[in-house]
């Protein structure tokens, strides 16, 4: 069984597949994971991937993410099948995906751009990573973190200007690659996101099949 779920920012791809993959007892793979857990091993493909992101200020090219992602669905824990978050995300990598492996199922988390902008712009983090948001999860006073004290930042790819910027990167890239899957045969199912986590994930179950 092999899941991918996709969607623009602030859908809920991680926490949704995170819970999916919990439930199944299979694991959650993302590529951007995969790519700093192949870097931080100091392999020569992880010095690679360390020089083209962090040093040339790239991206890694389509054929390094396919070939991590196939060898790890190669390894023990996946026989059963994985959660895979927000892969492919253009119609380069879903060539290559075509190469190696055909989902079972792809979920796409639709969400309107107006409310991905209310999730994300509303994030707020103090220096050592603690995470609120000023709707959902509001710290107890204004703009201070409820651990440290220390004083709540918007993050630069939290600020309006780079959340559209990235939504418009999904609509532009990534949904025609949606397209391109349903024409082919590919079983795509559509979720609303804007609604509750729960509803949502329940939503997702019965798609995958329980």
């Amino acid at each position: 069984m092999i899941v991918i779920i996709l969607g623009p920012q602030g859908s809920g791809k991680g926490t949704q597949g995170k819970k999916l993959a919990e439930f199944f007892g299979v694991p959650f793979v993302s590529a951007g994971e995969l790519l700093r857990e192949e870097a931080a091993l100091g392999s020569e493909l992880g010095r690679r991937i360390h020089e083209i992101i962090n040093v040339q200020g790239e991206l890694v090219p389509p054929e390094v993410i396919t070939d991590l992602l196939d060898a790890r669905r190669m390894k023990d824990d996946a026989k059963q099948g994985m959660i895979i978050d927000s892969y492919p995300r253009d119609l380069q990598q879903l060539e290559l995906m075509r190469k190696r492996f055909t989902p079972d199922v792809v979920v796409v988390l639709n969400l309107s751009d107006d409310e991905a902008i209310k999730r994300l712009g509303g994030r707020r983090q103090c220096p050592d990573g603690h995470i609120y948001h000023l709707v959902f999860n509001p710290p107890k006073r204004e703009g201070v973190c409820d651990v440290d004290g220390k004083q709540l930042l918007v993050r630069d790819d939290d600020r309006e200007e780079a959340i559209r910027n990235r939504l418009g990167w999904h609509r532009g890239k990534t949904e025609p690659m949606i397209g391109a899957m349903e024409q082919s045969g590919v079983r795509v199912v559509h979720v609303d996101a804007s609604a509750g986590i729960d509803d949502v994930q329940n939503a997702v179950r019965k798609i995958v099949g329980i």
